[in-house]
């Protein structure tokens, strides 16, 4: 019997989490996660899930730096495979640019209190969402229900049966 690996990722803070399970959310234990650059395709990191079908890291600065796509793919036993695209906005959505940051650096110590407030809003916003895209993921994976199966059994049979009237219907006279 086949398994397919649902993976989710989110983001809080500078840490991505990685969830990966197999059908019926049965975590994949031990499963490999390799952390790519999404263009170049070259390795930022690697690790191993835990018993949950957990993976941890904190975002690499040269991905931070260079806007990186970051390409999650999960490897688990008997070539079990599958990945999650996290883009480069998602993780870099509270960071400044670099002219702010800069004149923000000369002019004062403390940062604004309205960049302060953004980042709690966002480090929230972060939090409170990630269930609800952990459910939109689980989605997406959802296998087809006896409903669903019985649908298509029918209308297989329908288009069979509009076949054989077609084929065998009586000849026009002219």
């Amino acid at each position: 019997m086949g398994h397919k690996i649902h993976v989710f990722a989110w983001i809080s803070g500078n840490t991505v989490t990685v969830e990966s399970n197999f059908s019926g959310n049965r975590p994949l234990i031990d499963g490999t996660i390799t952390v790519f650059d999404n263009e170049s395709k070259a390795i930022l990191l690697q690790g191993t899930g835990d018993k949950k079908g957990l993976f941890s890291f904190e975002i690499p600065p040269i991905a931070r730096e260079k806007a990186m796509e970051l390409l999650i793919v999960v490897n688990g036993s008997e070539g079990h495979r599958s990945q999650w695209l996290v883009p480069a906005e998602e993780y870099r959505s509270d960071q400044l640019p670099v002219e702010i940051v800069a004149t923000t650096a000369t002019t004062t110590t403390k940062p604004p209190a309205n960049d302060e407030l953004k980042q709690i809003i966002q480090e929230i916003l972060t939090q409170e969402l990630a269930p609800i895209k952990r459910s939109l993921a689980a989605a997406e994976n959802k296998k087809p229900g006896f409903r669903d199966i019985m649908g298509g059994i029918g209308y297989i049979l329908g288009l069979a049966g509009l076949v054989s009237w077609l084929k065998n219907r009586p000849a026009k006279k002219q």
